[in-house]
């Protein structure tokens, strides 16, 4: 089951939709027995606030009609999506729509990820991530690029849990040759992706330069699964000011169809472990 207290939030707020739905009620409905707004109720369902465990016990859920035997499954998930995470510590560091990526990543049962650019946060070396922070126009101080540097490499910790989520990853194969950091971090970095790739529940491919036009052209993005029963799932995109997460289902089978094709048209597994390990040796001797 998901471990990230936003991946609960989110779990309770499509729950609460889907049963107020079912039981035919309008938020308005719900609102005049809570006695509160109905912006309050389209806050629970759209995860900006978990519900109070007495609004669940005592309103919601025998207003929805939910059996008594599944109660403490909603009362626990409350209590779990009221928790802190890790991140969210670093509130000062991290702006509140990366801060919610986070969350979700750090609960997810899988990752899909276009990379087009650059290593994905999750893959990279502490060399390789200094690098890209240093590159960047953001004006930081040492202290605030190492902080930042710290919170990359937690999130990797996910990847080497006792239940992994499943990370498949399509690079560009012109990420493998921008050097990012010099000869030796980028060596460590090809290094540490093709070792990486050998883990069990971690898949990495390379888009070949030479395939021509691809579905991938218009920028990268994430898609995340989640481990908890009726949830779709999200698509991430990023740009330098904020991020994008998309959740309605023609937008979800669009970004999977461009997945999909994307791995199709990509190396395959062993052939593209085989190329970054080339690609070290020879431009990155």
């Amino acid at each position: 089951m998901a471990s990230s207290p936003t991946v609960w939030r989110r779990w309770l707020a499509h729950e609460l939709l889907r049963l107020r739905k079912a039981a035919g009620l309008e938020r308005a409905d719900v609102a005049k027995v809570i006695r509160c707004t109905s912006q309050k109720i389209g806050h629970l369902e759209t995860a900006v606030v978990p519900p109070k465990i007495r609004d669940l016990e005592e309103v919601l859920l025998p207003m929805y009609h939910v059996p008594q035997e599944r109660w403490p499954y909603y009362v626990q998930a409350a209590r779990d999506a009221r928790q802190k995470g890790w991140w969210e510590s670093h509130a000062d560091a991290l702006p509140g729509w990366f801060s919610l990526y986070v969350g979700l990543e750090q609960g997810a049962s899988e990752l899909f990820c276009w990379e087009p650019l650059l290593v994905n946060g999750l893959l990279q070396t502490p060399g390789y991530a200094s690098a890209v922070l240093r590159g960047d126009t953001v004006e930081r101080s040492e202290q605030d690029s190492e902080r930042q540097l710290q919170i990359r490499l937690e999130r990797q910790r996910i990847l080497g849990g006792d239940d992994p989520p499943r990370l498949w990853m399509v690079l560009n194969e012109a990420v493998l040759h921008t050097n990012v950091g010099g000869t030796d971090v980028m060596r460590a970095q090809l290094d540490h992706l093709a070792k990486t790739a050998k883990r069990p529940k971690v898949t990495i491919q390379v888009l070949r330069q030479d395939v021509g036009a691809h579905p991938g052209m218009i920028g990268g993005f994430s898609i995340l699964g989640f481990p908890t029963d009726g949830d779709p799932g999200v698509v991430y995109l990023e740009n330098r000011t904020g991020a994008l997460y998309l959740e309605q289902p023609f937008e979800l089978k669009d970004y999977r169809i461009a997945w999909q094709h994307l791995v199709g048209l990509a190396r395959s597994p062993a052939a593209s472990v085989d190329l970054i390990t080339t690609i070290a040796k020879k431009e990155y001797p």
